[in-house]
């Protein structure tokens, strides 16, 4: 056998070598995959209790709403109903509604006892800005020409719902509303976030 100085140097390995490059592209494009499959998985499943949107609520998580925002439901007022509207950023809405026991004379003073920090309730119409912008679509909720109404709302310091230009109740507010109609008197309560 002769030797050619020309000739190029025959490498054995060049068959491993491609088997190898072709496995470690193979494994590289199998991991990619599993982060991606991974990444759909938690996403789409790691948000269950955290949905945006409107949830109704018990009367437990209600009641830990309503201590948190600073309203008062007065003793022996019967839970209604309530839903949370979740925020992506920001305080989550509450709306909901509360039997009162008694008369609306009686439910007025309640009210107005458990919510020292809010502004004396008001009467008011059907026709009120804040009654027509936030409750006709309230759950519960009928306004009529013999309906008692009643109205307050807290908001933040330094602003006036009645004078300043909002419709409805403003951001970070509670509006507190004692609907009377014949013999049923309710409280409604509307805690706008942000």
């Amino acid at each position: 056998m002769d030797w050619d100085a020309a000739a190029p140097p025959r490498h054995r390995c060049t068959g491993w070598l491609a088997v190898l490059i072709v496995l470690g592209a193979l494994l590289a494009v199998a991991a990619v995959g599993c982060v991606a499959f991974l990444g759909l998985v938690y996403f789409s499943f790691s948000f269950g209790d955290d949905d945006l949107g409107p949830h109704p609520i018990d009367s437990q998580a209600a009641a830990r709403a309503m201590h948190t925002r600073g309203i008062g439901i007065p003793d022996g007022f019967v839970f209604g109903e309530m839903t949370e509207l979740r925020e992506f950023v920001g305080a989550n809405d509450y709306w909901g509604r509360y039997l009162a026991p008694s008369d609306f004379a009686a439910a007025e003073r309640a009210v107005t006892e458990v919510n020292p920090d809010f502004p004396r309730l008001r009467k008011a119409t059907c026709a009120d800005e804040i009654v027509g912008t936030n409750f006709p679509d309230m759950p519960g909720f009928t306004c009529g020409a013999s309906t008692v109404l009643a109205v307050s709302t807290r908001a933040r310091p330094g602003e006036d719902v009645l004078i300043d230009n909002y419709h409805g109740t403003p951001p970070d507010a509670e509006t507190l509303l004692l609907v009377g109609n014949e013999d049923r008197v309710e409280l409604f309560v509307l805690s706008a976030g942000h």
